[in-house]
């Protein structure tokens, strides 16, 4: 038997608990995607670290097996998606968050204190994708908990500027990577990078996970502690439950309608700076590792500001259009921008370029934690959008480094990096039309 609970009013939350959650989630955001974005921005540095073995075989093995690397991270997000999701759904989303920005900072340390090939072999290798697989189970379990967390706690009309904040806040984490690892480079040198210098982002990123218990000044969100009360006090009885055919068809909507989103933010972020390095001259010399990641830095700065004005924009006009715009134009416009890149032979044009690619999907990323928190009811709703999102950023996000390195060697066309991200786009733009509007629904 199925009874519908009548829903009980939830406190009113005050400013000074707003701004907590705020910080607290966007502090671990931080945390956890500056030590996750390090490993793609110093890629070929790790590649000949890891993978000494393929040099044998020239070409782009070692930075191959470096991006599937990569990627393995992000087999393990759908799990640690789940897996925590379920913890969050049912101890509450502060523990949840403190449990993965934990994990993150544990494994982030490891990656710094591996020894490299040459001093303990095959081992080397193995115990870097353990390393990353035990990173994408942390992140995993951060992104769902995190959007939950800062939308359930934000007004009904600022939804989509508070879920604004989680993306704006993974962005700040991978400008800060990208900022610390120019700026090393430029200071030092692409040797001292080289050397051992690529280990200090990976300690410093390890050291201030340990200010994770940092969360706990923030409360329990209202929403999951009146949801607690209302299965308290309706015991055994069941409450409403999803049907399973429901549930199934909106972890499907939520796969593809992410997609888009996930292959073009790892393509124009965590893979470009190689790209550029690779294919891209200026004045006659390709692009350096310094500005190639001081490109990627000012791209991410440029998509933060998207980011927020996007979000904000959706809370008046709904979060259909500002997806749908981002999907069509993502569609039509990375292969000529790309093209337009290849052609460019000053460092302006290549930063200004990388920052409209990034700019395309920061107007979906703004309107996107707000739509997907509002999609899934509040007792399965990290787990459930964990789940979806990551299983999707596994497929069409953790191996897009990769994807776009083999279509290059496949085709011999650098602009091919393109053709995965045209492809996801197409998927996206097909779900987002069949969204409905989900601004001012009861995030119940």
């Amino acid at each position: 038997m199925t009874i519908q609970l009548a829903s009980l009013p939830v406190a009113r939350p005050t400013g000074a608990q707003m701004r907590r959650a705020v910080v607290a989630a966007s502090f671990g955001n931080i945390v956890e995607w500056f030590d996750f974005v390090a490993y793609g921005l110093l890629a070929t540095v790790i590649a000949a670290h890891f993978f000494t073995a393929a040099n044998n075989s020239g070409g782009a093995g070692p930075l191959l097996l470096t991006f599937a690397t990569f990627g393995v991270g992000f087999l393990a997000r759908p799990v640690g998606g789940l897996l925590i999701g379920m913890f969050g759904d049912r101890r509450g989303r502060k523990p949840a968050l403190v449990l993965s920005i934990s994990l993150m900072g544990i494994s982030t340390g490891i990656i710094a204190l591996i020894p490299d090939y040459n001093a303990i072999g095959i081992a080397a290798p193995i115990l870097l994708v353990l390393a990353r697989m035990a990173q994408g189970f942390a992140a995993g379990g951060e992104w769902g908990g995190a959007a939950s967390f800062l939308v359930e706690w934000a007004p009904n009309n600022r939804r989509g500027l508070f879920g604004s904040f989680h993306i704006t806040t993974i962005f700040i984490g991978t400008v800060a990577g990208s900022a610390l690892i120019a700026a090393m480079t430029s200071a030092f040198g692409a040797g001292f990078m080289a050397d051992w210098g690529w280990r200090i982002p990976f300690v410093f990123g390890a050291l201030i996970a340990l200010i994770a218990p940092f969360r706990a000044r923030a409360e329990e969100t209202p929403v999951f502690v009146e949801e607690k009360v209302q299965d308290d006090e309706a015991e055994a009885v069941e409450v409403a439950p999803l049907k399973k055919s429901e549930l199934g068809l909106k972890l499907a909507h939520t796969f593809f309608l992410v997609g888009m989103q996930s292959a073009a933010v790892y393509t124009f972020t965590a893979y470009f700076p190689a790209f550029l390095q690779k294919y891209v001259t200026v004045a006659g010399h390709l692009v350096g590792p310094g500005q190639a990641l001081w490109s990627n830095t000012i791209a991410s700065v440029v998509v933060i500001v998207v980011v927020i004005s996007s979000g904000a924009v959706s809370d008046k006009i709904g979060r259909k259009p500002g997806m749908l715009a981002s999907s069509l134009l993502v569609l039509v416009l990375t292969y000529p921008l790309t093209q337009l890149l290849l052609q460019a032979h000053t460092f302006l044009a290549v930063v200004l370029i990388q920052s409209a690619l990034a700019a395309l999907v920061a107007i979906f990323l703004g309107c996107m934690p707000a739509t997907l928190v509002e999609l899934f009811p509040t007792r399965i709703r990290v787990a459930g959008l964990s789940s979806s999102y990551n299983l999707a950023s596994a497929i069409f996000g953790g191996f897009a480094p990769l994807i776009a390195t083999a279509l290059i060697e496949v085709t011999g066309m650098p602009v091919a990096s393109t053709f995965w991200v045209l492809f996801a786009a197409l998927l996206s733009t097909v779900a987002v039309i069949m969204l409905k509007e989900t601004r001012g629904v009861e995030i119940r």
